[in-house]
């Protein structure tokens, strides 16, 4: 059986990249995730003085849900936590002409300004109605970009990732994953945007009030596709750079808030598909000049859609939002395999022994060791033609002569061909959300996010049977509840949930380790084939990460100000985990269970990873 090793402790997040660990952790915060908006403005007769009595009404124009407050003394009013989308606004007053605003888009994060002054009513009454917005807002503390869902539909994104709008923001350094050496734990990897000149993981990025970085990285990893996909079920999303609002920052680069669409009055929804693959490409000259290769197959394909409408007019509405991907990418290896002719050269020395040309070392007759290189590792290689490859020591030449010299270097040992493979991956993402306008002081909404798939973690160029996998599920559920207690006093609060796993490995390991428990690894120029086992001393490894967030903001306004009370409770549990190598111990049953008795010296010169002996090819 593969062992596991988890060693649990309560660290710092500074000791997260040098500990394997299960970390409990429980962090009261001051900075959250923004899912609301509000709307200001005061109300005003022509000389500019407050107008006793009147009444403000705001209505949401996709779901009918209606608030109302008095101004103050001062004729000033304010509606905070409202949901962000496009609002009527109405001021009215008695013995007032009244006035509306239709137009009224309250953005995610955003103050939005509306003032009216009203006239003195005439004989005949009569509403002035106005169907523009206040271009330019002085309420926002924020440095910030908002892009609605149309906007979001018409840009370039290859991939549908959540993150690409990110790049369009003033200030964005886009591209920053450029390193050849790029990987999901280096500073480099993956991030694909920097700001203010800190990196990719000073990012923070908030989904309906949940933190979805990757909980190791801090990064905006992807799962299965490594694309963070969900971009259709998003309604809005706002790219905080610098100037927080005092309940928000956490991050130093940027914080991005998304919101996912609702439900509407009206039925809506969209479909859509994207392809594009290796039938419109052309092989390469190195993929043609192997013998018996083919060129890799080549697909990306992205399709979904969403509907969404109303179980209850201006109550009870519903969102459904699907979207999957299929990659199929093209992997193109330079492997150098062992000639058929050097195959049953070592079959026959391995009875007889020898000296090695090069070392000068004498080797007893080892004919115990046949069965194995027979059976087991020379079976793994499928296609052996390739190149032929001149290796310091071959007594061989392609021709099937014996190679001259001392000590020989022949090129009938090793054959180097160019071997092409394709690497599937796919992923899904389902969205459902559900909003209920209980009554005008109580609003509630609930967001369910299922996204499962499964990525080609590694893929063997000798044989599919060290091929790694990694299905990499998320579940998450976020909800929001508002109470109004009054027409200055009013709560927002945001619990969210998610549970995440990441686990790299064979699809069946036992199977694996049955087959080949090893990992062969040549090192020199006399050494030169390419490494037999694959990963298999590293799987299985990854990582569970379970995180809950409570969020709760209370506004209260003053006069010409907004007080806010805002709290986050943070709890996150992620735990790591590396497989550690079957011991000499294990290798040497292995073997023995197929037949094949092995000395523990060999098992434990089997089990490293050093250079190629030639009694061990």
């Amino acid at each position: 059986m593969p062992k596991y090793w988890v060693r649990s402790l309560i660290v710092p997040m500074q000791l997260l990249a040098f500990s394997v660990f299960e970390l409990a952790l429980r962090v009261p915060m001051t900075a959250q995730g923004e899912t609301t908006s509000a709307i200001v403005g005061s109300v005003t007769d022509p000389t500019g003085a407050a107008i006793p009595g009147a009444t403000v009404t705001v209505t949401n124009i996709e779901n009918g849900l209606k608030r109302s407050v008095k101004p103050d003394d001062s004729g000033r009013f304010s509606f905070p936590q409202l949901k962000p989308g496009t609002y009527s606004v109405k001021a009215e007053a008695d013995r007032f002409e009244g006035q509306q605003n239709n137009t009224v888009s309250a953005g995610l994060g955003q103050k939005q300004t509306v003032d009216f002054k009203l006239n003195i009513a005439s004989a005949s009454e009569s509403i002035l109605v106005q169907e523009q917005a206040p271009l330019i807002n002085p309420e926002n503390p924020n440095t910030s970009m908002t892009l609605t869902a149309r906007s979001i539909e018409n840009l370039p994104n290859p991939g549908g990732d959540m993150t690409y709008p990110l790049q369009f923001a003033a200030g964005a350094l886009i591209n920053t994953a450029g390193s050849g050496n790029d990987f999901v734990g280096g500073t480099n990897g993956y991030g694909n945007v920097q700001f203010n000149g800190l990196p990719s993981l000073s990012n923070g990025y908030i989904v309906d009030g949940l933190e979805t970085n990757d909980p190791l990285t801090n990064l905006n990893s992807g799962l299965s596709t490594n694309l963070v996909l969900g971009l259709n079920s998003i309604a809005e999303v706002t790219v905080n750079t610098v100037s927080y609002a005092v309940d928000q920052g956490r991050y130093g680069a940027s914080q991005v808030n998304y919101i996912t669409k609702s439900g509407t009055n009206r039925l809506h929804g969209n479909l859509y598909e994207l392809w594009n693959g290796s039938r419109f490409d052309a092989a390469d000259y190195f993929t043609n000049a192997t013998s018996g290769n083919h060129k890799p197959r080549s697909t990306v394909n992205h399709f979904g859609g969403s509907l969404g409408g109303p179980i209850l007019h201006d109550k009870l509405f519903f969102f459904f939002d699907s979207e999957w991907v299929r990659i199929a990418l093209p992997i193109v290896n330079s492997t150098t395999v062992p000639t058929p002719a050097f195959q049953d050269y070592v079959l026959q020395q391995l009875a007889r022994g020898g000296v090695d040309s090069v070392t000068g070392s004498t080797y007893q007759p080892a004919p115990q060791l046949v069965p194995f290189y027979k059976k087991l590792l020379f079976s793994l290689y499928g296609i052996t033609a390739g190149v032929p490859l001149p290796v310091l020591g071959c007594p061989l030449y392609s021709d099937g002569t014996a190679a001259s010299g001392n000590p020989p270097n022949g090129n009938g040992c090793a054959n180097r061909q160019s071997i092409s493979h394709s690497s599937d991956d796919r992923e899904q993402v389902q969205t459902a959300r559900i909003d209920y306008n209980i009554d005008a002081r109580n609003i509630a909404w609930f967001r369910f996010q299922s996204d499962t798939g499964l990525q080609a973690a590694y893929t063997d160029p000798i044989n599919p049977l060290f091929n790694a996998i990694s299905s990499q599920p998320l579940y998450s559920f976020a909800s929001g509840y508002t109470h109004v207690f009054s027409g200055r006093l009013v709560n927002y609060f945001n619990p969210a949930f998610s549970w995440y796993e990441s686990l790299f490995g064979p699809d069946d390991f036992q199977k694996t380790l049955a087959a080949f428990p090893i990992v062969l690894q040549g090192s020199g120029a006399n050494a030169p084939f390419t490494t037999l086992g694959g990963l298999d001393n590293t799987w299985v490894q990854g990582r569970r990460a379970t995180r809950f967030f409570i969020n709760d903001n209370l506004a209260w306004t003053v006069g010409p100000h907004e007080l806010r009370v805002p709290s986050t409770i943070t709890t996150h549990n992620l735990s790591v985990l590396w497989h550690n190598r079957a011991s000499p111990v294990e290798i040497c049953n292995t073997l023995n269970r197929l037949g094949m008795p092995v000395k523990l010296g060999l098992a434990r010169t089997l089990r490293s990873r050093g250079r190629y002996r030639p009694d061990l090819l």
